[in-house]
């Protein structure tokens, strides 16, 4: 029975290799846009941003499906700190990552009613498609993007999710030291032995 339930383990852990995880973080660094964007019955200019990710294609098509994932900012205000101080725009994704991928950022005008609608297209206040290569990694990349009535600068980065490693998060190993194995994991996703221990998964006892 036990042995049964180590292969069964060992099968699981093995299936999570074939599967990547990650996150693809952007931070909205600045924005500044023409007053006649905003509303004008309000005095602060609102405005929420949409991400997407899709593959990479030659010729941009910025509607979805956004094929690598999608993601919206809280409602912002433009005459306050509210945009660079506000949170990263994390979209995550369960696959290998690809290194190249298209990037669209939208910037839109919150409705009177303060939803985060991309219905109205006269809401749009501009929208940035771009094609871009990335490699997995904590450092940001930054970029600037101007438009015939605004200015947004941006950073952006992709890093692996905890136990997840290697050049495209396509790796998994995850530390243990039980039955079921006994080793820690390198940068690379490959499973270092314990001392005095061997095998696939550190599971064989070494005896001097």
């Amino acid at each position: 029975m036990s042995r049964l339930l180590l292969s069964s383990l060992l099968l699981f852990v093995s299936s999570q290799t074939a599967l990547s995880s990650g996150v693809f973080e952007l931070k909205i660094d600045s924005f500044t846009s023409s007053r006649s964007v905003c509303r004008p019955e309000s005095r602060v200019c609102q405005v929420f941003f949409r991400v997407c990710l899709k593959h990479s294609q030659d010729v941009i098509n910025p509607e979805p499906p956004c094929t690598y994932g999608t993601a919206l900012t809280d409602i912002l205000d433009t005459d306050s700190n509210a945009i660079s101080e506000s949170a990263p725009i994390r979209v995550p994704f369960l696959f290998k990552w690809p290194g190249t991928f298209s990037l669209i950022i939208e910037a839109w005008n919150a409705e009177s009613s303060g939803l985060e609608s991309t219905e109205n297209q006269n809401n749009l206040i501009s929208r940035l498609a771009t094609r871009r290569r990335l490699t997995v990694g904590e450092e940001w990349s930054q970029d600037v993007h101007f438009g015939n009535q605004s200015e947004l600068r941006y950073s952006y980065h992709v890093v692996c999710n905890e136990f997840y490693h290697g050049e495209a998060c396509s790796a998994y190993c995850r530390p243990r030291n039980d039955t079921f194995g006994h080793y820690t994991c390198d940068d690379r996703g490959g499973r270092r032995c314990l001392e005095g221990w061997s095998g696939e998964y550190c599971t064989f006892r070494e005896y001097s």
